[in-house]
């Protein structure tokens, strides 16, 4: 089944000087329950797309079907609340709350979407645990590794169970066997719960895993 398709989808920056067009035309399908990747050098436009795919940013043209409906035909609150109910998002830097411990950070959405207190706690135990941070539940991101804190953020992004988690470059900031683990964990993830992966990666070794590989250059994307 087709979860996600993209078409002729464009992208232009404008300023008075300057025109720069990040998306030239892009076409893609995600399929449900699929890990796929988007591959490039940096600048090719891989951050630009899943910015869009994440509606966090809009198309100059071009359309994001999900499961067929046009995402940008909806409003700003409308967006804002599928986001909430239907992505994961895990980027290369962790973004979590320093000040919060691993259990309030993977809670938030949860609260965000209007879960009560109670249940969004159950949840967010069950999620760290099955991410292998059952024993740091009360530590806050600054006592554990950088990889721990990277296993958080995949807590957080599938805590509301979302049909599509958004990764970019989710290892960039991890030496090679953190990183590594964290790729298996992603793809064990993906197997265990249905949930569909897009990546936006340089790193090869997530090949093993992917159903599907697209290369993305200019803008363009190259299949």
């Amino acid at each position: 089944m087709v979860l996600v398709e993209v078409n002729n989808l464009k992208k232009v920056y404008e300023t008075e000087s300057d025109r720069v067009e990040a998306l030239k035309g892009v076409n893609l399908k995600l399929n449900k329950g699929e890990f796929a990747l988007i591959m490039g050098a940096s600048g090719s436009g891989k951050s630009t797309l899943l910015h869009i795919l994440g509606t966090l940013d809009r198309p100059t043209l071009g359309t994001v079907l999900y499961r067929g409906k046009d995402l940008f035909s909806l409003d700003e609150r409308e967006l804002a609340l599928f986001r909430n109910r239907n992505l994961g998002f895990v980027f290369q830097f962790h973004y979590l709350i320093m000040e919060f411990t691993l259990i309030e950070n993977v809670m938030a959405p949860l609260l965000i979407g209007g879960v009560d207190v109670d249940e969004a706690r159950e949840k967010a135990v069950e999620m760290l645990k099955m991410v292998g941070l059952g024993h740091r539940l009360t530590h806050k991101p600054f006592e554990i590794s950088g990889g721990e804190q990277q296993r958080t953020a995949i807590a957080r992004a599938l805590v509301n169970s979302p049909e599509l988690v958004l990764a970019d470059e989710p290892t960039g900031n991890l030496d090679s066997k953190t990183s590594e683990s964290v790729l298996s964990l992603m793809a064990e993830l993906n197997r265990e719960t249905g949930t569909t992966f897009f990546i936006a990666t340089h790193n090869h070794e997530l090949e093993k895993f992917a159903d599907r590989i697209y290369f993305i250059k200019d803008g363009v994307i190259n299949i």
